[in-house]
Parts: C-alpha cells; structure tokens; sequence
C-alpha cells in the first residue's frame, strides 16, 4: 500500500452527475479527484433525453450546449412517441416527445434534446480531463471505511491499493450504489416494480419508420409487447422486454432468442441484425431516506432511483450536481458554514420525491391503456385486440388513453419549475404548465435580451456559475458598492419580452439576489442606507458564515 493520498473532494462515479460535480468544483477553483470503477465509458444505452434544465447547466460551466445537440437526435427524427400493435403494424395514436420545437425558446435557450447517455458522458468526459485541477482515475473503486470530524478515509482499489483521505466525498457511483450500502443509508419506495431485459442492437430500422420517424414505440400486441428506443435510426436501437426472473434466466437470452423477440414485436424480418449489449434491470421508484451522512454525501441514482417513464432520472442527478457543488466550494474555501451542506438535503430531496412519484404516475398511466385494449377479460384479450386493430374508430376509448399519456411526455414544469422555496404536494402539480416566476427558491426566468448591437444574449448565462450575483434594474446603479464579484445591470440592455423588473414586483432600482445555481435568494426592492446592511446578513443567512463574497468586477 502507498503512502496515503490527501484529497480535498473525492467523487465516486464518473457518470453526468459525477462529472458535472467535479467541473463545477474546478471552475470554483477547488481540486478533486473522480474514481471509476470502469475504465471507459460504458457504450451500452441507457437514459436519452437531456432536458432544458440540464444543457442550461452545462453551458454555464463552459460545456457547449451547440455540440450536445449537435452529436443527438434531429427532432425531426425523435419528436414523437407512437402506440402501435407492432412496430410495422397498427397505429392506435401518437404524442409529441417533449417541446424540442421553436416554441421551447420562450422559456429556455436550449430546447431537450435526445442523446445516448454514452454519446453525452463522452463530451463530459472530454470537459473533465481538460481541467487541471481534476484527476481522473478508471478502473478504481473507492470504499468508504470510517469517517472523521476532518475527513473520510478510503481504500482505493485499482491495479494496487491506496489509501486516501478527502475533506469530503461525493457517492455517484449509480442505482446500485456501494457507498450507499456500506454507510447502511436506506431507500424509501418500492424497490421492485418490474424486472425488464435491455437489449441493446444494431439495425437498420429506417424503411419500417420513415412514415413514422419517432424515438419510442410502444409495440402492445399482448403475445408479442416491448419497447423500442431508437437511438439512431439507421444504426441504434434498444428494445425493452419485460421478463421474470423467477421462471427465466438472464442466460436464456441468447443472441438468436433476442432477434426472435425483437422481430416478433417488429411484425417483421427486420434482416440483418447485431446484438451489441444485454442487461437486466429493475425498476424501482426509491429516494434515499439521507442524501448526506458525515461528510459523505449522495447524488445522482445513488440517491434516488426512478422508473424511467418521464426522462427524469439523469436530469435530477445534474442538478443534485449542481445544488451540491457550489455549496462545497464555498464551505471549503470558509465562506460557508455546515448549515449551508445541509440544504443539499433539504432542497434536493423534496424534487427527488416529488419526481419519483410522478415516474411512478406515468408508468401507471399506461395501464389505462392496456386496458382500453385488452378488456377486462383474459381470455377475450386476443379477439378483442384483433378486433381493434381492424377497426380502431369503433373503439374510441383507446385514442382517450392515448391522450391521457400526453403529460408522460410533456413535463417542462417538472423541468424548469421546481422550487426550493416551498412544500409542494406532488398530486396538485401540473407538470406541463410551466409558468415562469421571479419569487425566491425559483430559477431565474429565461429573459432573453438585446444588446445595442442587435445580437441576443442571455441573461442566466451572464451570471457566475460559482458566485452569487446581484441583477439589477435599470436605475440600479447604487448596487454597484454591494461588494459581489458579478453585477448585470439590465439598463446596458433593450429587453426582447417585457420588463423583468416588473414582473418580479420590483421598482426600476430594485435588484435580485442570484446564488451560483440560478436560483433566487432574495428581492431587493431598493437600494437606500441600509440596503447594504440586509445585503450582508442575507448573504451571511444564506451562507451560514459571517463572510460575505469581496469585491470584484461589475459586468
């Protein structure tokens, strides 16, 4: 064993949460280092959609949104969901998949885009090795041993074993979590809902879309069901079969059993045919009952685990990331307190809960349609099905459960709207009207903006990923004394949509306190003599620390 390594922040887990912990961390000036129990990154599919939310964070830690979207999928090719009997039989309807249309541009610069988590984990992996202040270590697991009141000590296990200690540790290291297991830190929810075979294959599936371009296919012929996922059209492909380990094995699923299935659901030869990857996996709908415990924190689906019907699990990890990062940093470098560590949990949690609860919703939501399909009655399931499938129009009530799985595919307000200011009961949210809101807890609002010189701008993206900023009105000069390191002031500016100011119930000198992650921390109405004085203790409240960030430059 080597001399023990001294580390300020360990992760463990190089997936998008882990990644994006530990760029958020360099670009805050603080070294870490990432282990990962593979040596690249795995190439199987797994989640796909990248939301509004999540390429908004990663542009404002310099990773280019343009090129995440430019390695995915067009939305001409992965815009719809269809219901089908078989991929190349009958269609029972279609929905939209997501806003990725202009319209999306109201509320975010960058509209969801579709992208295999190994294509997006590349790209972050490409970010990651570029800053020095991040160690990458693959092919190395981490085992958390006993903790301190000054750190956690580890043994890191690779081609030799080390010892390490780091002030903190990240656990992003997946669903099936070992950190999680070695701390004893339980999950709430159910663990088993369905068991479910991923195989993952290389195809040619344009001549049986190209009517149909989409990125799901729910094939729900009863003696032939699965999901198809189309990755790349002409190329990638995952199909999602239900299995049951109790009567089958994972064995079973040989290459030449796994095309059969595949072209049973497809109603067709699909001809030739390659099996890349094979996995089974669980669904489960579980939150972690701790996401810290000691200096160990949780992130990502090492804290939360959710059915994957509504595209939710990835993008709730990035801003676990995101949450978690800025508040490490500022604790390490002693401009917070461990209060300031503790609202990771109580912020994050909540939006965890509330988002494996409506994973959960959906998936039950399509039983709706199962049932509109098959009747109430088993053995007239078959006649029934066949019936429907030669006369859809005489059987209105499966267009309806079509339509009730639209919110499935349209949760922007889960996206865009969630709040760390307030409870908010799941069941009384509607995830699809998101309406944009300057109140304390929320993201800033998208405001796009015009610079004299014509060109757009966005005024998020103006904003320090790692300090707190203050954006003030037009006639809020008087906040330039306020000491924080980024001040935007929007009277450099002609706004595209209306006055923000204004709708944030703010007079023209007013300005809005906006911690690193985009959230807002506080409404300022006016600057006067003691403006300056509720700054400081707003920031010091926040913090937890009688510091506050020192004076730097005005934007």
């Amino acid at each position: 064993m080597q001399n023990t390594l001294t580390i300020p922040v360990l992760i463990i887990g190089a997936g998008p949460a882990g990644m994006l912990a530990a760029i958020s961390l360099a670009n805050a000036g603080i070294a870490c280092t990432v282990v990962e129990r593979h040596d690249s990154v795995r190439q199987a599919p797994r989640a796909h959609a990248v939301n509004p939310r999540t390429l908004e964070i990663c542009q404002r830690l310099g990773i280019d949104s343009a090129n995440i979207r430019a390695q995915g999928a067009h939305r001409d090719a992965a815009g719809r969901v269809y219901f089908n009997a078989t991929l190349t039989g009958t269609v029972f309807g279609s929905l939209p998949y997501e806003r990725q249309d202009d319209g999306a541009l109201a509320h975010t610069p960058f509209p969801l885009v579709n992208i295999s988590q190994p294509a997006l984990e590349t790209i972050l992996r490409t970010a990651l090795l570029e800053q020095p202040l991040i160690t990458l270590l693959s092919g190395v697991t981490a085992t958390v041993v006993e903790q301190t009141e000054q750190d956690v000590k580890l043994l890191m296990t690779g081609e030799q074993t080390t010892e390490a200690r780091a002030s903190y540790v990240i656990a992003a290291d997946g669903a099936g979590s070992r950190t999680r297991e070695t701390l004893g830190i339980k999950m709430q929810g159910p663990e088993t809902l369905q068991q479910f075979m991923m195989i993952h294959f290389n195809a040619d599936l344009k001549p049986h879309t190209l009517d149909r371009p989409g990125l799901l296919y729910f094939c729900l012929d009863p003696a032939r069901s699965g999901t198809f996922i189309g990755y790349d059209a002409s190329n990638s492909w995952v199909f999602m079969q239900g299995w049951d380990p109790a009567s089958q094995n994972a064995d079973d699923f040989t290459d030449a059993y796994c095309k059969e299935l595949i072209n049973n659901a497809a109603g067709t030869d699909l001809g030739n045919m390659t099996i890349a990857h094979k996995s089974p996996w669980t669904m489960s709908a579980q939150v972690a009952e701790q996401y810290r415990q000691g200096r160990v924190f949780l992130a990502g689906d090492a804290a939360h685990r959710f059915p994957p019907t509504g595209g939710l699990g990835l993008n709730t990890g990035v801003a676990d990331a995101q949450n978690l990062a800025w508040k490490l940093a500022k604790v390490i470098k002693g401009e917070g307190g461990d209060a300031l560590l503790e609202s990771y949990a109580t912020e994050r949690q909540p939006i965890a809960q509330i988002n494996s609860h409506q994973s959960l919703k959906n998936s039950a939501k399509l039983f709706q349609l199962f049932g509109a399909l098959y009747g109430a009655d088993p053995a007239q399931t078959p006649a029934r099905f066949s019936s429907i499938c030669a006369d859809l129009a005489a059987y209105p009530e499966v267009a309806a459960a079509v339509e009730v799985q639209r919110p499935h595919f349209d949760s922007l307000n889960l996206q865009l709207g969630y709040d760390y200011g307030a409870a908010v009961d799941p069941d009384s949210i509607d995830i699809s009207a998101y309406e944009p809101s300057f109140e304390v807890g929320r993201v800033l609002p998208h405001t796009p903006l015009r610079t004299n010189d014509g060109t757009s701008n966005w005024l998020l993206g103006r904003l320090s990923a790692t300090e707190f900023s203050l954006v003030a009105g037009p006639r809020g000069q008087a906040w330039q004394a306020a000491g924080l390191p980024v001040l935007v002031e929007i009277r450099d500016f002609t706004l595209a949509t209306g006055n923000w100011w204004q709708q944030a119930g703010l007079p023209e000198g007013g300005a809005l306190l906006i911690r690193p992650d985009g959230h807002i921390a506080g409404q300022l109405p006016i600057h006067n003599d003691q403006a300056q004085e509720k700054l400081t203790q707003l920031l010091a409240s926040l913090l937890n620390a009688d510091v506050v960030p020192s004076q730097g430059n005005s934007l």
